[in-house]
């Protein structure tokens, strides 16, 4: 078998291969963009205004009024009681407010983790990218290289019917003797030059495309790993929080750890049909 037929064979073998890569790829696109969907569906969640409530509370205890616990101004026992009351009723307050301050803090905790698991997955979209471009050319290489290989191949086969040529009319013009009516076909150069068609470079380019493809693909597993701890991280934030603990956890186990587990399941696999290809 000579090298075309077994580059010919390479191709063929590789062909569904690279198309299965191709509807991969397109499957693997589809669940990571459900991922960045649901992910910002969580915006639902932090919509509660903690500024307005904060406010609210300030007003509240702005507008309380203080007793004046420095004045020399000589208290009777009634005012002496009132003013005891006054200080229980503040004393309330104060820890009221300390509370609210606390449950404040936790959910504005919770948004921060939030916004944050949001804001990285926007990160997702240039990996669907650069994997489909990757893909993409992937399919063009091997496409290139099949194109050269049939070029090559027709053009070996002029070149010998050619060569054949020329020989049979210049021994049929030295057999007749009619060199003096019919110029022999000289000077006419049909030899192969090496590097004119090259099928090597088109093969490297396809490894190398090959390579960027799982560099990208490793990088986004990575990448749903980072998603995955800082969705743990709003779980813990959420726990503290027994009004949100609820809503949140099922959104987290019911949507979100789902699609992310799913994306990087058909990263693998995609990962796991382009190492087949043989090299």
């Amino acid at each position: 078998m000579g090298i075309l037929a077994k580059i010919g064979q390479w191709v063929a073998t590789n062909i569904p291969r690279v198309v299965t890569v191709a509807k991969k790829v397109v499957s693997f696109v589809h669940k990571t963009a459900a991922v960045v969907d649901t992910l910002i569906e969580g915006r639902k969640l932090i919509a509660e205004n903690v500024t307005s409530e904060i406010k609210q509370s300030n007003k509240r205890t702005k507008n309380e009024d203080r007793p004046d616990l420095l004045s020399d101004k000589k208290k009777t026992s009634h005012e002496i009681v009132a003013l005891n009351k006054s200080i229980d009723a503040n004393k309330k307050e104060l820890r009221t407010i300390s509370h609210m301050n606390e449950i404040q803090h936790r959910k504005i905790s919770l948004q921060i983790d939030l916004m944050e698991l949001i804001v990285s997955s926007q990160t997702f979209e240039r990996f669907t990218n650069n994997i489909s471009l990757h893909a993409a050319n992937l399919q063009i290489h091997l496409q290139t290289i099949q194109n050269t290989i049939g070029l090559l191949d027709d053009v070996n086969r002029q070149r010998v019917g050619i060569k054949t040529l020329m020989r049979t009319v210049n021994h049929l013009v030295n057999v007749l003797g009619v060199g003096d009516k019919v110029d022999k076909i000289e000077n006419i150069d049909v030899d192969i030059h090496p590097g004119s068609i090259s099928i090597l470079r088109t093969y490297e380019s396809f490894e190398n495309t090959r390579d960027l493809l799982l560099k990208e693909i490793d990088a986004f597993a990575a990448a749903v790993d980072g998603q995955l701890k800082r969705v743990e991280n709003v779980r813990a934030a959420a726990r503290l929080l027994p009004a949100k603990s609820a809503e949140v956890s099922s959104w987290i186990e019911k949507q979100v750890e789902p699609k992310l587990l799913e994306a990087k399941n058909q990263a693998v696999s995609l990962r796991g049909e382009l190492t087949v290809i043989p090299r």
